[in-house]
């Protein structure tokens, strides 16, 4: 009697394949990898599963091929995270084998034999700190650790400088001291530097981190060696959800409400909701860290989905930073500098102390115009300015990628001579003024331009705590999580653009980002202040937060979510489609929508042009569909999947997003 073996292969195709294991005594795992032939290729596969096949199997229709090779003798994927990934090709409706792939360091994906031989691992010598946890992280650490082996979701809100990570190292010490495995999750890749450098001050245990910009032999090795229990906790971004443990006992999701937890390329994934399915099919508690928490994140406690922990005050006992809006309509602006700011940022240097501005772009300006004729540097690939960038002296356009050198003193083919003016602002911009206001100060501009890679995000941090640093620039590359001793002063260059936003989530991601910023000054021995530079001072949201606190504000918010039955009283899913025709993309979503009309507990929505209709010269367009019911939602969009690619167009490019961040 054969072997049938059912096996995941790396394709844009939502079906897996059967085969015969090369001879019926042979038992291959789950989650072991095989080379088996697809059509004129051999390609690399996963085992979902195995079982013993009669010759008489009525429903098998063709011919079956035998597996070619089994590269692994011991599975390299346990069920625990076969089991993860087929939940999430089911929720997010994306082929299994690309999300079991996904899963893989790369080196796994091309077939490379795995060292089965476990390797002792040699841990650093650390001279550990120790510190004390003030009543409010005591009180945390008990609920917590009361839950353990218990599948608790947890949503930790602490004010910026509570000691929330201090928390993090205390229940993480107390589960490996118990030979247990941590695993933490923080949103972008410069957070991890710092997270694990303050871990590994207090524990003396193995931690590594898991990230994209490590070496293909380093990911593997550390995804190796935490399946042999031989670390003890992992600091890595989003993909860092898929690695096995061989004992895993916490989850924690540090800055929970970020957008940059949820991918928004091919699979559309969010690692804190995922994470949510791993800690419920392990029977594990999982923190959900956050000083802004995400309204689902709020709504769920409301519920009693999670429960609710508060850290209410700041851990050094330094209090929140005073805050000052400055209107930019009655204190005019030296290219984005007002008197206010300008003057605050000398009283903080004569004190020997560090300043942040943020800025929400980078390069040197939003768009060129010429006065004369004018043209404005419009990228012809998207419906979009190309941004100037100073230093490499060049357009950019952040959308599409195009780029082109140009000549600032005549870009535009002006018969006479050419008025070039920079419209708006961007981190370049700001760094060339500040250094004009202060040419004694030590400025360094930090966004992905600057720092792109870790070596140069280490020598930022190494600076700035050394007070090699008086002026820190940057975007939300700067602000998040970092912890400065010596910031004593934040300006917010300009708000206002965030104010207006089409996304629903506008004021709440506006809203998040003036706390977290914010929460950047004065988080230690001294008291710090916070300038935000706005034309519009009377803003609802800009009064409700800063008088009442994120708190109120978001409670206030989440009754005109209900109200307009938006997340998370609703759920939605994302139809985008784009061709080389405008008149492709709505006729197909047309067609589409004409085949799947409202219902009682459907609405659809378009077809309407995505936030850049125009990118790359493709136009894009898109269907939103909306239920009060989470399962009528993925069934619809999963009935609309399957038409859509029963439609022979070779001209139309499609995409799903289950529970989409980025809409307008």
């Amino acid at each position: 009697m054969k072997n049938l073996v059912t096996v995941a292969l790396n394709l844009p195709i939502y079906s897996s394949f059967d085969y015969i294991a090369p001879n019926a005594h042979m038992i291959i795992s789950p989650g072991s990898r095989v080379e088996v032939p697809f059509g004129n290729k051999k390609l690399i596969g996963v085992i979902l599963n195995s079982k013993k096949m009669n010759h008489d199997v009525k429903e098998i229709k063709y011919k079956l091929k035998n597996i070619s090779k089994v590269i692994d003798d011991v599975p390299i994927l346990p069920n625990e995270v076969i089991k993860l990934c087929l939940w999430c090709a089911d929720y997010y409706q994306f082929p299994v084998g690309q999300v079991i792939f996904s899963s893989l360091p790369p080196k796994l994906r091309k077939g490379k034999e795995i060292n089965s031989t476990k390797i002792d691992i040699i841990k650093k010598k650390s001279n550990s700190s120790k510190f004390n946890l003030n009543k409010e992280q005591i009180d945390a650490f008990k609920k917590i650790k009361s839950k353990m082996g218990i599948f608790s979701p947890f949503l930790l809100e602490g004010v910026t400088g509570s000691g929330k990570t201090e928390l993090y190292v205390k229940i993480s010490e107390f589960i490996t001291e118990k030979k247990g495995q941590v695993l933490i999750i923080v949103p972008e890749i410069n957070l991890t530097p710092q997270t694990l450098n303050r871990f590994e001050k207090y524990l003396d245990c193995k931690i590594d981190s898991y990230h994209s910009s490590l070496s293909d032999q380093t990911k593997l090795k550390t995804w190796r060696e935490c399946s042999y229990g031989n670390i003890d906790i992992v600091i890595g971004t989003r993909s860092s959800i898929f690695i096995p443990f061989k004992n895993l006992q916490l989850i924690i999701i540090d800055e929970e409400h970020d957008l940059s937890l949820k991918q928004s390329e091919k699979f559309r994934y969010h690692a804190r909701d995922v994470a949510l399915i791993r800690s419920r099919n392990n029977n594990i508690p999982i923190i959900m860290g956050s000083a802004t928490p995400s309204f689902e994140s709020l709504y769920n406690c409301s519920i009693g989905k999670y429960t609710h922990l508060a850290l209410k005050n700041r851990y050094f006992k330094t209090k929140l930073p005073s805050v000052t809006v400055v209107d930019l309509n009655k204190d005019s602006s030296d290219e984005g500098f007002s008197s206010e700011l300008i003057r605050s940022i000398q009283k903080e240097l004569d004190k020997k102390k560090q300043i942040i501005l943020y800025i929400g772009r980078r390069g040197f300006s939003h768009t060129l115009l010429c006065t004369k004729c004018g043209w404005t540097s419009k990228c012809l690939r998207c419906d979009a300015h190309m941004t100037y960038h100073l230093n490499e002296n060049k357009l950019w356009c952040h959308h599409c990628g195009f780029q082109t050198k140009v000549d600032i003193k005549k870009p535009c083919g002006c018969s006479n001579e050419c008025e070039i003016i920079p419209l708006g602002q961007g981190t370049e911009r700001v760094e060339v003024k500040i250094k004009k206001l202060f040419p004694d100060a030590k400025v360094m501009r930090i966004d992905s331009d600057a720092i792109n890679n870790t070596t140069k995000l280490n020598d930022f941090i190494d600076k700035t705590k050394n007070k090699d640093l008086d002026i820190l620039i940057g975007t939300q590359m700067l602000v998040k999580g970092h912890d400065f001793p010596d910031v004593t002063l934040v300006g917010i260059m300009d708000i206002d653009a965030g104010l207006y936003s089409l996304d629903f989530r506008g004021l709440e991601k506006i809203a998040q980002l003036i706390v977290q910023v914010s929460g950047r000054s004065g988080r230690h021995s001294s008291e710090g202040k916070v300038l935000i530079q706005t034309r519009k001072p009377k803003h609802p949201l800009i009064i409700e937060l800063l008088k009442n606190g994120y708190n109120s504000f978001s409670n206030k918010a989440l009754v005109e979510r209900k109200s307009a039955s938006l997340p998370p009283f609703s759920y939605i899913s994302l139809f985008r489609v784009s061709s080389l025709n405008k008149k492709d993309s709505v006729n197909f979503l047309s067609k589409v929508k004409g085949n799947f009309p409202d219902g009682k507990n459907i609405k659809i929505l378009g077809p309407s042009p995505a936030p850049i209709t125009k990118k790359n010269n493709r136009f894009f367009y898109q269907l939103l569909l909306s239920s009060s019911n989470r399962k009528f939602l993925l069934q619809k969009s999963s009935e609309i999947r399957e038409y859509i690619m029963k439609q022979k167009k070779s001209n139309i490019r499609w995409s799903l997003d289950i529970d989409p961040i980025d809409l307008y």
